[in-house]
C-alpha cells in the first residue's frame, strides 16, 4: 500500500514518532511504516496475505527493526532478538573481544518492545 502523507503521519502518531519496537526516536524521514502482521511480497508482483495491508495494521518502525524483523510474527522477532548475543559471541572475535575486556556485557532479560511496555 502506498501511504500518502496524510497515511504516513497516521502511521507516525501511533508512537508519537519512535519506534514501534525498539522505542528509539525515529528520524522526520527514512523511517519505515511495518505490517505488524506481515503481508509477503512475491517476486512476480503483488502479496500474499494482502488481508494484512491496510492502515490498521502498520506501524511506524526504524529502518533496522523493520528489516530485521522481516515477515516474523512478533513472538518469532522476539526470540530471534534473544538469539542475538549468543550469536554474535560464537560468531564474531569483535564481540568476544569486546566482551573479554568488559567493554559489553550480556544481560540475561526477556525482550520487550516498546509497544509493550509504554503507554501509547
Amino acid at each position: 500500500m502506498a501511504l500518502s502523507k496524510k497515511k504516513r503521519a497516521e502511521v507516525w502518531n501511533k508512537s508519537n514518532g519512535v519506534c514501534w519496537y525498539c522505542g528509539t526516536k525515529l528520524p522526520e524521514k527514512g523511517w519505515h511504516a511495518d505490517h505488524f502482521e506481515a503481508v509477503y511480497r512475491l517476486q512476480e508482483g503483488g502479496m500474499w496475505r494482502e488481508h494484512n495491508d491496510h492502515i490498521d495494521n502498520m506501524v511506524p518502525a526504524c529502518a533496522p527493526c523493520n528489516l530485521f524483523k522481516s515477515v516474523f510474527t512478533v513472538e518469532q522477532f522476539r526470540q530471534e532478538l534473544e538469539l542475538q548475543a549468543e550469536r554474535g559471541r560464537k560468531s564474531s572475535v569483535n564481540f568476544r573481544t569486546a566482551e573479554r575486556f568488559g567493554l559489553i556485557q550480556v544481560v540475561d532479560k526477556p525482550v520487550v518492545f516498546w509497544f509493550e511496555g509504554n503507554d501509547k
